[in-house]
């Protein structure tokens, strides 16, 4: 009997498509960025190539992956099916048709920052009665942090194109950056220790819910206190003098207490989960690698409000190891684990891991002497080497029906 196209298994679930696609965009704009940094390429963007660099690898490359995952695990949180056939179709082809939105189109162009708002509204209408029930109360944050990420995503897009301040557009993107990063700690919380669980012998660790909640609700303390820094400073950094504080010191203080409070309180909890006993299980411990990018980028990030670190190394430690690792080490746990498959990663994939990370270390210490050219250039190949081995390995995987025949 004939499938039809909606049919087929890669339309069963959100992390088929949105891993593939999303994988395959991370790689196409990294590469044309390279092209851009080394001059081999005019910029054909309608902004910033910065900006637009910057704004593609959040709500392109980073939304597609977190779309993949947040619905397959809220899937799994209800035990129902929220998202498949056409509806995860015209949900990826909004976001694919989304990524045209910088080029200089014309009205195409707005069309296609529509259809990208749209796929962030449709994201909500899906998941808001699936989460907004008694029963789910401990993950509904998740609601409210992509509610904020939908507004600042329209916010960055009015900045790029003038419509509001164009000295705005990173703060937009650096605020959904984070949002992203708070939506992997929510996820991580819930899946690493319960992964761990399965693969290591004996594993426990010690809950602790006061943690769990500061971890949960801290983030919105953050966006409020970045938008009022912002709103009343235009200097990304302050050297305090002590006989003369002011507000704006004041501000980047508290800026910079509220961030280490984050890297504090991750570092517990990423400590709490004993990360030393995933050693011998590459698919676990690139997890916790991703996990330990984030508190160490969260340390450097606070320290950014004091002028004591660079803050594109620290946006970087977030981004390409903290946001780039984990979701390497996602996508490839759950490309493997919801196909049926061993839960296994192949000699090729953990040299992936080793690339990846490599890639992190580059960009974020070598700018630091100095060497940013190198940097930029060293980690996008060894960013797009990652993924192209990704793609290679997982095709047939993520298009592929489960061997067993269940529904996947």
């Amino acid at each position: 009997m004939k499938t039809s196209f909606f049919g087929l298994s890669f339309w069963n679930t959100a992390f088929r498509p949105f891993f593939w696609f999303g994988s395959i965009y991370g790689i196409l704009v990294i590469g044309f960025w390279l092209l851009v940094l080394s001059s081999a390429v005019t910029n054909p963007i309608q902004i910033n190539s910065i900006h637009w660099h910057s704004y593609e690898m959040v709500f392109g490359f980073s939304k597609a992956i977190v779309l993949g995952f947040l619905f397959t695990a809220v899937q799994n949180w209800t035990n129902s099916s929220i998202l498949k056939g056409k509806n995860l179709f015209f949900l990826l082809l909004f976001w694919a048709l989304g990524r045209f939105s910088m080029y200089p189109l014309g009205l195409l162009s707005y069309l296609s920052f529509g259809l990208d708002i749209s796929s962030d509204l449709m994201v909500i209408l899906l998941l808001y009665p699936k989460l907004m029930v008694p029963t789910q109360k401990h993950n509904q944050p998740i609601i409210f942090h992509y509610g904020l990420f939908t507004i600042f995503h329209l916010f960055a897009g009015f900045s790029a194109r003038s419509v509001l301040n164009p000295e705005q557009t990173l703060l937009y993107v650096h605020l959904s950056i984070f949002v992203i990063l708070f939506l992997i700690l929510i996820i991580g919380g819930r899946v690493v220790p319960f992964f761990s669980g399965v693969v290591i012998p004996g594993y426990s660790f010690k809950r602790m819910p006061k943690l769990e909640s500061a971890i949960l609700y801290l983030p919105f303390v953050f966006y409020i206190s970045k938008l009022i820094e912002f709103y009343l400073t235009t200097n990304g950094s302050i050297n305090i003098h002590i006989d003369n504080i002011n507000l704006i010191d004041i501000l980047l203080i508290i800026s910079f207490l509220i961030c280490f409070s984050l890297f504090v309180t991750n570092t517990v909890r990423f400590i709490s989960w004993k990360p030393w006993k995933s050693y011998q299980k590459p698919i676990l411990w690139i997890l916790y690698t991703g996990y330990f990018w984030v508190c160490l980028g969260f340390l450097f990030y606070s320290l950014t409000s004091l002028g004591y670190f660079p803050i594109s190394s620290a946006i970087h430690s977030l981004t390409v190891g903290g946001i780039g690792v984990f979701i390497y080490g996602m996508i490839t746990r759950v490309s493997l684990g919801h196909t049926g498959r061993i839960i296994v990663a192949s000699p090729l994939t953990v040299g992936a891991y080793i690339i990846l990370n490599f890639a992190v270390i580059v960009r974020v210490l070598f700018p630091l002497f100095g060497k940013y050219n190198l940097a930029y250039h060293l980690s996008g190949i060894g960013w797009i080497l990652a993924f192209t081995l990704f793609i290679l390995q997982y095709t047939k995987i993520l298009f592929s029906p489960r061997p067993d025949g269940k529904p996947s």
